[in-house]
């Protein structure tokens, strides 16, 4: 009996036991409801997003969507709150979500919505970006009831317009762009309207291929109305909505928690495109932040940028706010995914007319390599200087810069209109621990590198060169990553126009690094017919045989390049990364070429030793062009360098997958 009671005790106190850890594990951080189920219906969340993505990227038919990525999906709740994005989508187009739906209520109520009702939108004022990133949102019906949206992004690569690609650095319009398209019912109870699709069709290039993008792009919206109504049918609404509140308040009480360890104070940045291309005098354009940090909140003013340009450069008050959410994200990785959470405790001020919030009928085309890339930049630079003394680790320079190099006409082999848009890749910035990665996409955006043999099977482009651009780099006590060459080789009679930067105002170092190398575009490079087209060349006709010398910029530097390590400076001549001249020139390292076949390079010691004393006594010019010193960023000085074992365990969460 006794043995029998003592039994009894203790399964009661196992029971007891087994009930503490669940009640307590429910509560951790402040959440309301079972943390298991939280963490599956979370997660269920980005997946269906994913999950979506990967159907676009398996059935588009454009390159620049399925093997490039420029496509993105969302998750909102019934009322046009962020819940969830795919995890290797576009990052350029997350905050754009929000302000997407919620313009589609201004136009079309919810109470006229239907099942298998999809509504296409693209409007740069509205929706933020450009017109070539078309949105297909899906309201999400279970049981006769809207529980939600879904909202997927993707680049068709031609809007209509004079230039092929739809990019024009030249327009002072967007009348002198492509179509811009209103908040419209596309596909009724499933069905496409192919009146509808008609009047679209007409209007732009390769009408065809936009077609089967645009179904790949319903069926990504499709998919996540099901994953959605599979939840309901599992966990019941009321319960999904828990989830969609437990999920914003999760990632706002991380988000606080974070910014309430950091020092209060303000701070200011500001950065430069190259040049407003239809202005007189063809001036630059500065992009001017101020953050003020208080407590627990953040507040960005950018009130003090430029006044619009008339060239193709700016982007809309949408557009502003996706880059300063992105920034932000990209120094908080650890609140990944975006959601509504983490919005809502964001202040984002400007000023209509403004380069950063520029109002209609402005052109925007250009407005990812223009304005959205200097916002988050500068964004990312401010909260450098928050996070400086206790995060060292998350100090930034800037990174390589999207280019938008669009080609257009006849391809003889397949027959057909061709339109190839191709980008940038080049350098990440540095880390104060550690140099940037080469050769890479930009940290904005999630999207991939189009492989050289994808785009000759695609187009009429041979590619002669496609290798590392020695020199390039953001020299430092830890350098940026190398540019990227690419010459292409024309097989037919083409339009070509360019629309990039940071060619003339390069990407930033910070703390005493260099800025990176600026970008280049020279067509016919080393003959008689050479043509210096820069970052910024409408509708340029080539023929036939005309080779296209395209160079990516690189990454800023971190700190002095005078204390790096002569050793490293050694390696990078070794692997081909930087010359014996540019080891010198920034570095002061003299190196001494025995047998360049062997690899066999060496270190004069004692001129090393000299040609440092000299460059410390001369400094490097300071400036925003190529390999400068940025004034501000100079300013930026974490309180140590942190070694790599100390920040091990931040750097699996250093960016999000794909960044």
């Amino acid at each position: 009996m006794a043995k029998a009671a003592k039994k009894v005790k203790a399964a009661k106190k196992t029971k007891k036991s087994k009930i503490n850890v669940k009640e307590k594990l429910s509560n951790i951080e402040g959440l309301k409801m079972d943390l298991i189920t939280f963490e599956v219906l979370r997660n269920a969340f980005v997946a269906a997003c994913y999950e979506a993505s990967t159907t676009i990227e398996r059935i588009a038919y454009h390159p620049v969507i399925g093997m490039g990525r420029d496509r993105s999906n969302a998750l909102l709740t019934k009322d046009a709150r962020l819940v969830a994005h795919g995890h290797t989508d576009a990052a350029a187009h997350y905050a754009s979500f929000e302000p997407s739906v919620q313009e589609l209520f201004k136009d079309i109520p919810k109470d006229t919505m239907n099942e298998g009702d999809t509504y296409i939108f693209s409007d740069p004022y509205r929706t933020g970006s450009h017109v070539n990133d078309v949105r297909m949102i899906r309201p999400i019906f279970y049981k006769g009831e809207i529980v939600s949206f879904s909202c997927t992004v993707i680049h068709w690569a031609d809007m209509g317009g004079p230039m092929p690609g739809t990019f024009n650095p030249e327009a002072t319009t967007c009348f002198a762009e492509g179509i811009r398209i209103p908040p419209i019912r596309l596909f009724k109870n499933n069905e496409l309207d192919e009146e509808l699709f008609s009047m679209i069709e007409i209007n732009i290039r390769g009408a065809v291929e936009r077609r089967a993008d645009m179904k790949a792009q319903f069926e990504a919206a499709r998919l996540i109305d099901r994953r959605v109504v599979e939840l309901c049918e599992k966990y019941g609404v009321e319960t999904l909505f828990q989830a969609y509140e437990e999920q914003f308040n999760y990632s706002e009480r991380m988000m606080l928690a974070e910014l309430k360890s950091l020092p209060d104070g303000e701070w200011e940045f500001e950065d430069f495109g190259d040049q407003d291309v239809m202005a007189e005098g063809k001036p630059p354009i500065r992009v001017h932040c101020k953050l003020t940090k208080v407590g627990s909140k953040l507040s960005f003013d950018w009130t003090d940028s430029d006044p619009q340009p008339k060239a193709s450069w700016g982007g809309s008050r949408a557009t502003l706010i996706g880059g300063n959410y992105l920034g932000f994200m990209i120094c908080f990785p650890q609140l990944f995914p975006l959601n509504h959470g983490i919005i809502r405790n964001l202040e984002i001020v400007s000023k209509p007319g403004t380069c950063v919030d520029v109002v209609f009928p402005a052109p925007t085309t250009g407005y990812c390599s223009g304005a959205f890339d200097k916002i988050e930049a500068v964004t990312i630079a401010c909260l450098a200087g928050v996070m400086a003394k206790d995060q060292p680790w998350r100090v930034y320079p800037a990174a390589v810069s999207l280019t938008n190099l669009c080609m257009g006409g006849y391809n003889p082999r397949t027959k057909k209109d061709f339109i190839q848009y191709t980008w940038a890749v080049g350098g990440e910035n540095a880390r104060t621990f550690k140099d940037g990665k080469s050769l890479i996409f930009m940290r904005f955006c999630n999207a991939r590198t189009i492989p050289q043999e994808l785009e000759e099977r695609w187009f009429p482009v041979i590619f002669d060169r496609y290798e590392a651009r020695p020199d390039s780099c953001g020299h430092g006590f830890m350098r940026g990553g190398f540019g990227l060459i690419r010459e292409l080789v024309i097989q037919t009679d083409i339009v070509m126009t360019i629309h990039g930067d940071r060619e003339i105002h390069t990407p930033f170092g910070i703390s005493g690094g260099l800025n990176g190398g600026g970008s280049t575009l020279i067509v016919n490079k080393g003959t008689k017919d050479e043509f210096d087209a820069g970052m910024y060349a409408t509708g340029v006709k080539l023929k036939k045989g005309d080779k296209i010398f395209y160079g990516s910029s690189g990454g800023g530097g971190f700190g002095d390049p005078l204390k790096r390590d002569p050793e490293l400076v050694l390696t990078d001549v070794i692997d081909e990364w930087l010359t014996i001249g540019a080891a010198k020139k920034y570095y002061g390292v003299v190196i001494e070429e025995i047998d360049a076949e062997a690899a066999d390079f060496r270190i004069n010691k004692p001129k090393t030793k000299k040609a440092r004393a000299a460059l410390r006594k001369k400094g490097f010019k300071e400036g925003t062009g190529a390999f400068e010193v940025n004034v501000l960023g100079k300013d930026i000085k974490p309180s140590r360098i942190p070694s790599e074992e100390e920040v091990r365990s931040h750097l699996a969460i250093s960016r999000p997958p794909g960044w």
